[in-house]
């Protein structure tokens, strides 16, 4: 029998490695027959080439991925910032809208961009102070953008959760649980909880100095707090929210007696509460229904009773989160609902973390992983809704400006304008920098002003009287979908037709309404001028005392043509040497401010006492002392 090229020698042993040997057929001596063989023996040679190049491209990718994963492997903090980078760059460019929460960020940063020296926002529900939602982003977002704040935010919180898990001996799959924390920015991106994702990166950086300290300077405990504790007061400027989370490790650390680190984290925040509450008083209430509490308890019970139990910072913080969960919900407070957004971020780092500790394909870890899914299908599910819901109508960028011209026209500026807020809220963030609004997108002033839209008690009387209490002059009713807490009832009895409204205009996208007996916004002998975000400007005809419905700010003041406040009224000379007993007399030269008593309806407004007829401004300019009290001698 004959071979061509045998694998081995015909005499050789077969072994382990033997394979067998190469046949072909015997030559012929037809040319035809021989043609064929040459041809099939090209065929099959070119085969081999494809073959061993398909092969060898496999091969040099799998080389490449390997290479890349060893890259990734020794630079981790490194890999999760720049794809947490990526993604939310993915997320600029398809999914950020302008609706939902980005709608009341882009108001504030444009509102600081226009005003940056302003105290109170006039454009918003008679009166707010940028404060009270934020000490640092409404400045960062004016100079950095909103949605460019968002990505940075993002990206560094990946990276500094990265470090943390890296850090910690005890986690035994940090990239994986990293991951699963990039998952979770991303989502609260696709919320637009900018705000929120800003002090999340404060709140990180002070829990990686307490617990990614370097060990040669364990004993600079002093350092340590140094550093730890403005980042959580930074945490807290930015988001009070984010300052509530740093809290929690706070009080997890002073149960353990780690006491150091525990001041450094926990004294911050509650300072910078307590005087931003002092300087800037606010109150509110965020709802939190007992749908909102089942998935961040039980998010809370299962990380408690999942994760190893010598993890106990870990165990005491989901223990004393879980509990505040219950507690925001049985009593009212600024927090609601916003409680959620700890275990949002970071319940399914924790899970993720966890498996490793798991016995596989025992009940734990079936009950880990399934936890796991629910989780990351609830926050995915939460992300997604709000892109759908949030996403505004075309009309309100493209159609806008024949609503902002009849606005104008019609001098709307003199008063002020109620929307019927649209699913998006958008009208807050378009229209805020035109005319004043009764109302805007903050939803604690919304519930402790405005309870009418929430307690189903809305009809045509009381929706009057609220007009009349707010000094609406006009309503808007976009074509647009309206929100689901009050908006659709509202909207129905604005077209349904009542006897106090005339509409006046309107075109496909939007409908105008003129109330037809409004209440001035100052009162007589003065006349509103106009009344813009950060001033109000008014005529005064005579000497005497004018209620104006702004409501009372401590910061509101009389301020120049150029925006900078004027004197208060001056003790006299005479009164400075006057006999013990006697009274003080003061010169009231440019006018001051003071608050009113509270009437039926909660409402305590501001009352100028002007000492002559003129022209004046009513600003909030940051100073000390704030604004223009009058002196209690003159009230």
């Amino acid at each position: 029998m004959a071979t061509a090229e045998p694998t081995r020698a015909d005499d050789a042993d077969p072994g382990p490695g033997t394979g067998p040997r190469i046949h072909v057929p015997a030559p012929c001596t037809d040319g035809r027959d021989t043609g064929r063989t040459t041809e099939v023996q090209g065929e099959t040679s070119r085969a081999r080439g494809e073959s061993s190049r398909t092969q060898g491209e496999t091969s040099r990718a799998m080389t490449a991925v390997l290479a890349l994963r060893e890259r990734l492997l020794r630079h981790p903090v490194l890999s999760i910032t720049a794809l947490a980078g990526i993604l939310h760059i993915v997320w600029f460019f398809t999914f950020a809208n302008s609706g939902g929460d980005l709608a009341a960020q882009d108001a504030w940063a444009e509102f600081v961009g226009r005003h940056p020296d302003s105290a109170y926002n006039l454009a918003w529900y008679g009166g707010m102070h940028p404060v009270s939602y934020s000490m640092v982003s409404p400045y960062l977002m004016s100079v950095l953008g909103v949605r460019t704040t968002m990505m940075i935010a993002g990206t560094v919180s990946a990276g500094l959760l990265t470090m943390i898990l890296i850090r910690s001996r005890s986690v035994k799959n940090p990239l994986w649980a990293s991951l699963a924390g990039v998952f979770a920015f991303l989502c609260n991106a696709a919320s637009g909880r900018v705000t929120f994702g800003l002090g999340t990166v404060f709140a990180l950086g002070a829990v990686a100095v307490v617990f990614c300290w370097p060990y040669r300077w364990r004993y600079k405990r002093w350092a340590k707090a140094l550093c730890a504790a403005p980042l959580a007061a930074l945490a807290t400027m930015s988001s009070p929210v984010a300052g509530l989370f740093v809290g929690l490790v706070a009080v997890a650390l002073f149960l353990q007696r780690r006491r150091p680190g525990a001041w450094a984290l926990g004294i911050a925040p509650a300072v910078v509460v307590a005087v931003s509450a002092w300087l800037f008083p606010f109150s509110g209430t965020q709802p939190m229904t007992i749908a909102s509490v089942i998935m961040p308890f039980l998010s809370a019970v299962l990380v408690f009773a999942l994760v190893p139990k010598d993890w106990t910072t870990v165990r005491l913080t989901s223990a004393v989160y879980g509990l505040s969960v219950v507690g925001v919900w049985l009593v009212n407070s600024q927090i609601g609902s916003n409680i959620t957004r700890l275990s949002m971020l970071f319940a399914g780092v924790a899970l993720v973390a966890a498996l490793p500790f798991t016995v596989p394909r025992s009940r734990k870890w079936y009950v880990a992983v399934l936890a796991f899914l629910g989780f990351t299908g609830w926050i995915g599910f939460k992300a997604v809704y709000d892109v759908v819901h949030t996403t505004p109508a075309a009309s309100w960028a493209r159609e806008l400006a024949p609503l902002v011209n009849e606005l104008q026209d019609v001098g709307a500026e003199k008063g002020r304008v109620e929307v019927v807020p649209a699913r998006s809220h958008r009208e807050a963030s378009a229209l805020a920098p035109y005319v004043n609004l009764a109302r805007g997108w903050n939803r604690q002033a919304d519930m402790e002003r405005n309870p009418l839209f929430y307690d189903d008690t809305l009809n045509s009387a009381n929706y009057h009287e609220w007009l009349q209490r707010w000094a609406v002059h006009f309503v808007v009713v976009p074509k647009d979908e309206p929100d689901d807490n009050g908006g659709e009832r509202e909207r129905e009895l604005v077209q349904r037709g009542m006897p106090y409204l005339k509409q006046i205009w309107g075109d496909a996208n939007w409908q105008l309404f003129r109330v037809t007996d409004p209440t001035p916004l100052a009162d007589s002998p003065a006349t509103v001028d106009r009344a813009d975000q950060g001033e109000l400007t008014i005529e005064v005809k005579k000497p005497g005392r004018v209620l104006i419905r702004v409501p009372y700010s401590p910061w509101l003041g009389l301020v120049d043509a150029k925006g900078k406040g004027v004197k208060p009224p001056q003790e006299t000379e005479a009164s400075k040497h006057r006999a013990e007993g006697t009274p003080k007399s003061f010169d009231n030269v440019n006018g001051c401010l003071m608050q009113t008593e509270e009437d039926d309806k909660g409402d305590k407004w501001t009352l100028l006492l002007a000492p002559k007829a003129g022209t004046y401004r009513l600003g909030a300019p940051y100073q000390l002392p704030r604004g223009t009290p009058c002196p209690d001698e003159l009230k």
